[in-house]
């Protein structure tokens, strides 16, 4: 896995490979960030069900200006730890639940430029942080939240208050992006 662009273009990073982590491939990533690059650059970036943490640490290349990182897993914290102290970065980065993660981030009044949901496919968790993304108002007036999924989530339903505008496929990865309505 290697950093895209930015200040660590070319770079390593160091990944797991076990079951349940499926580390977004370049081409993705590439044009992900091409489609967001103005929101990243100077952005505070949300990075939740991190896995690897490629896409945080993708965002930090880019000049995001703060980026937190949410993983419930012990080993995927490590490693994104590890890779922090690789690349001489300063992310955040906690090993919790991600309700307790967004929670925490409601009382902070902090709120997000990007939001990545890269949730484990076959599951609801991303409608739940989508419901409590917005209405806790995580999200900033321009901001964006890209959701990763295969295509059983292309009929996804958002709550009130946010909209899919734009979704896009990559073999068998979908990426939606979503803002306020």
């Amino acid at each position: 896995m290697r950093i895209i662009a930015g200040k660590h273009r070319g770079r390593i990073l160091r990944s797991l490979l076990h079951e349940g982590t499926r580390p977004t491939a370049d081409r993705v990533r590439e044009s992900l960030f091409s489609k967001i690059q103005f929101d990243v650059n100077g952005g505070i970036v949300l990075d939740l069900f991190a896995g690897t943490g490629a896409l945080g640490f993708e965002a930090l290349s880019r000049e995001a200006k703060e980026v937190y990182m949410i993983d419930n897993s012990k080993e995927s914290c490590d490693l994104i730890v590890e890779n922090n102290k690789l690349l001489k970065e300063n992310a955040h980065i906690l090993n919790v639940d991600f309700r307790v993660a967004l929670n925490n981030f409601v009382r902070d009044k902090i709120v997000f430029n990007v939001i990545f949901l890269d949730p484990p496919y076959k599951t609801d968790l991303a409608e739940e942080a989508l419901i409590i993304i917005a209405q806790n108002k995580l999200l900033t007036e321009n901001g964006v939240i890209v959701f990763e999924h295969d295509k059983e989530k292309m009929q996804l339903t958002v709550p009130d208050g946010l909209i899919i505008y734009d979704q896009k496929k990559y073999g068998n990865t979908y990426l939606t992006y979503i803002t306020l309505d």
